[in-house]
């Protein structure tokens, strides 16, 4: 596919004939354009990707991320339930609604979801990271605690880890006072 073609978004019969057969193209640019911040470009692309193949989880993910980047939430969520439903295993799509739920403030949904997609895959270290963060914003520090202990007994040398642990510990120390 020509790449400025695809840049330019002026994307004709012969390219969504390239895309249907290799939509890793459509994806990975995507993903670059989310990265970059360009959302509206990200959003035109998976949107189109959902429209070759509404089932893909790359696609459907990428399009909720999109979506919940630009503040459309309850649709970031519709999306994200629905890769959910048709690939009830795949722990980035359950943590991505994860964080739909943080940012809408709903932080039980958020935590259910972050628990649920490290049962499914506890070696993705960033779900772990989110977890303990979002128990620390709410307050659970003990909760975070725990979070904690198990990611490091997954990940014992992960220097990030151990320095959030002595910051959790410290805000345990403090708030018992």
């Amino acid at each position: 596919m020509n790449s400025l073609a695809l840049k330019e978004m002026q994307i004709g019969l012969e390219e969504l004939t390239e895309l249907r057969e290799n939509p890793s193209i459509l994806i990975d640019t995507g993903y670059e354009y989310v990265e970059m911040g360009d959302y509206d470009k990200a959003l035109k692309l998976f949107s189109i990707g959902a429209m070759l193949d509404n089932s893909d989880p790359d696609i459907l993910n990428g399009l909720g991320i999109t979506l919940c980047e630009l503040g459309r939430f309850k649709k970031s969520k519709q999306i994200l339930e629905r890769s959910i439903r048709l690939n009830p295993n795949d722990a980035v799509t359950i943590a991505n609604l994860a964080g739909v739920c943080w940012e809408m403030g709903e932080p039980e949904q958020a935590i259910y979801y972050y628990s649920q997609s490290m049962e499914i895959n506890p070696d993705i270290e960033e779900i772990h990271f989110n977890l303990i963060n979002l128990y620390i914003e709410t307050g659970s520090l003990f909760m975070a605690y725990i979070s904690c202990l198990t990611f490091l007994e997954r990940f014992p040398d992960d220097g990030e880890a151990k320095e959030l642990m002595e910051e959790i510990l410290l805000n345990l120390a403090i708030s018992t006072y």
